[in-house]
């Protein structure tokens, strides 16, 4: 999809998000978290006519817990959802936000580089087809769909120069 340039001749090649393997633990947590929220109601409701005192506060726990449980997970998608892999005729970019917290992007020139190479390692990453990039300086980029694939549009590109 070689559709957008800039004055220099810098012409995109692909972008690519991060693999969707990085929502897993994060939903994982959520779905704890709100089931003990939930358990925390069940127990205010249950109480309710024999312990006043336990059955407001596991209501306001819980209720505490749902809130900070959504709101944090909410935080977390967007935070997770704005890192992205932008390969173009001259570099690669690898960027991510964290919402106000932290913010990265790297950037592998291809003057500075020879080689790419992309790794699958273990049975999961083979199977979901993900795996990272790594660079002759060492540096990588992890999380990346369908590797081989990047890393041949990056060698088809380091060609074109």
């Amino acid at each position: 999809m070689p559709t957008s340039s800039s004055d220099s001749g810098e012409k995109i090649i692909r972008v690519v998000s991060e693999h969707w393997i990085k929502y897993v633990l994060l939903c994982f947590i959520c779905i704890v978290l709100l089931s003990a929220s939930a358990l925390l109601f069940l127990l205010a409701g249950y109480t309710a006519h024999h312990n006043m005192w336990l059955s407001h506060v596991s209501f306001v726990v819980a209720l505490l817990l749902f809130l900070v449980t959504h709101h944090w997970f909410f935080l977390s998608l967007l935070g997770e959802s704005t890192a992205h892999i932008v390969v173009t005729n001259r570099r690669v970019i690898w960027m991510r936000e964290r919402l106000f917290l932290h913010e990265q992007m790297m950037e592998y020139a291809y003057e500075k580089m020879k080689t790419v190479e992309a790794y699958k390692e273990g049975i999961l990453q083979t199977i979901l087809r993900y795996g990272s990039l790594k660079f002759e300086s060492g540096a990588g980029i992890p999380l990346v769909p369908h590797p081989n694939s990047v890393a041949k549009d990056i060698e088809q590109a380091m060609g074109m120069r």
